[in-house]
């Protein structure tokens, strides 16, 4: 009879010698090794985990295998084409695309953009084509060959009509061509821009003409980039735009002498970048909300927009400063997005800097909170903040509330600096200010006691009623009691 040995009978893949040999895996596994133990060499036990070839990944459902490549470029997302069967169309149905030449003038010699450009265009063009379903925004970038041969034409009536995109951004990556030469002219077919789908549209660098803009009243947002234009071409094409909501101007006008005129019932919000003279500016927008104006050179400017309240011109005489005026409401989220991304954009690397003025009601909340997000987004000492109080009696307008039954608004509350405590601001003017509403003197009194207003808090009373003043002077007497947050800081009436 034959005796086994405990050593033998013990001795598995996880047996303790060093001599012990883990049984082989099936040929179609694949596995991972574990070392164990403090050395650095592979000393101690080897522990194997089996594991299978099934494409998991490839198994997950449309929804989900598009949520994926959403969050891949354009060109990465149609290498996934090569990975199996199942991944072959996914990309087609993204419902954004970007497809360009961004840097095809810098990696090739001058001599050979025409010819490289063709063969990009080629894989472009195929890339539009093979697209399925709709798009919610599209992004085509190009030189000027593409705009010559009718190529970026191709292209845009493809987008739009066949793929019923919402959002188009068309850039002119002009490269070394030269800033005026190679603003190219936008050769498009009429009304390119008509098509019912299309919301919004974004042009960067060209010559702009009006024939691709014949009834576009489909238009909500209209973005314009480094334009070179006639005021003649731009107010025509301001017209066919009726439904604009938000305009954005950063212009080059090729005529001197001209007026531009902006004339828009839907309009809100307004951001204009103008160096060259205008003799005059004409805005007539009764809705509008953001009045943005970044550098604008102009004999006259005429306004007439209910909500748009300041009491400077900052932007004339012979130093001009960026303002920006906000009635400051609950407007629509997607607008309230694009404003914000206008707010801290860098046009020719210039930061945000300048003036502000607002139109808001302290006790709301929301709107509040608005007041403090815009500040925050200040990445500059502030020349000056106007802050108009709205009438506290006047009729609310849809969307707008207060909180209720007078309670104290949240942000207020506490010791933290309002905005922040990296927040400046050179001087601060306020008008309509009522000493008896709590709110009101509570932000008053912030900026007095925590050293975020660096020189002067300016506080109307001259144009009230005597009494309304002689009250409103008795509160503002109670602000210069307060310690002050800086030394040189003053506090006056005026």
């Amino acid at each position: 009879m034959t005796t086994r040995s405990s050593s033998s009978s013990s001795s598995s893949p996880l047996s303790s010698s060093p001599s012990s040999t883990p049984p082989p895996l099936s040929s179609n596994a694949r596995g991972k090794l574990l070392w164990t133990g403090s050395s650095s060499k592979p000393k101690g036990k080897r522990i194997q985990y089996p594991v299978d070839n099934i494409d998991r990944i490839s198994m997950l459902p449309d929804e989900l295998l598009q949520k994926i490549l959403s969050t891949l470029s354009t060109k990465d997302a149609v290498k996934t084409s090569t990975l199996s069967k199942r991944w072959v169309d996914q990309w087609k149905w993204r419902p954004h695309l970007s497809v360009g030449m961004r840097n095809i003038s810098r990696t090739n010699p001058t001599s050979r953009l025409r010819e490289i450009s063709l063969r990009v265009a080629e894989s472009m063009t195929r890339t539009i084509n093979n697209h399925r379903g709709r798009l919610e925004s599209c992004t085509i970038s190009h030189i000027l060959f593409q705009c010559k041969d009718g190529t970026l034409d191709r292209w845009v009536q493809t987008v739009t009509h066949e793929k019923q995109t919402k959002e188009l951004t068309l850039v002119n990556y002009i490269g070394c061509m030269g800033p005026f030469g190679g603003y190219n002219r936008l050769y498009l077919s009429p009304s390119t821009f008509s098509h019912p789908s299309l919301t919004s549209l974004s042009l960067t660098r060209y010559k702009l003409t009006e024939t691709a803009f014949n009834n576009c009243s489909n238009l909500k947002t209209l973005k314009l980039f480094d334009i070179m234009s006639d005021v003649s071409v731009l107010s025509r094409v301001f017209k066919a735009c009726s439904s604009l909501e938000v305009l954005v101007l950063q212009i080059t006008c090729l005529k001197l002498g001209c007026v531009l005129k902006i004339e828009n019932k839907n309009l809100e919000v307004l951001q204009v970048t103008c160096p060259t003279l205008i003799n005059k500016m004409e805005v007539n927008a009764p809705r509008l909300e953001i009045l943005d104006i970044k550098y604008i050179y102009c004999d006259s400017f005429l306004l007439d927009a209910p909500k748009i309240m300041f009491n400077r011109d900052y932007w004339f005489g012979a130093i001009s400063v960026p303002h920006i005026s906000y009635h400051i409401s609950s407007l629509a989220q997607e607008k309230k997005r694009i404003w914000l991304e206008l707010l801290v954009s860098q046009f020719y690397n210039m930061k945000r800097y300048g003036s502000l003025s607002v139109s808001v009601d302290v006790r709301n909340p929301n709107e509040l909170k608005i007041l403090k997000e815009v500040l925050l987004l200040w990445n500059e000492e502030m020349k000056d903040l106007e802050i108009i109080f709205k009438n506290n009696n006047a009729p609310r307008e849809e969307g707008e509330s207060s909180i209720n039954g007078g309670a104290r608004n949240k942000w207020l509350d506490g010791e933290k600096p309002f905005p922040d405590a990296f927040f400046r601001v050179r001087t601060v003017w306020m008008y309509n200010f009522d000493g008896s509403n709590e709110e009101e003197f509570a932000l008053a009194s912030r900026f007095v006691t925590q050293g975020t207003v660096i020189d002067k808090l300016m506080i109307e009373t001259s144009t009230y009623p005597p009494v309304k003043q002689l009250m409103t002077e008795a509160k503002v007497a109670k602000l210069m009691e307060l310690p002050k947050g800086n030394d040189y800081f003053t506090i006056e009436c005026f």
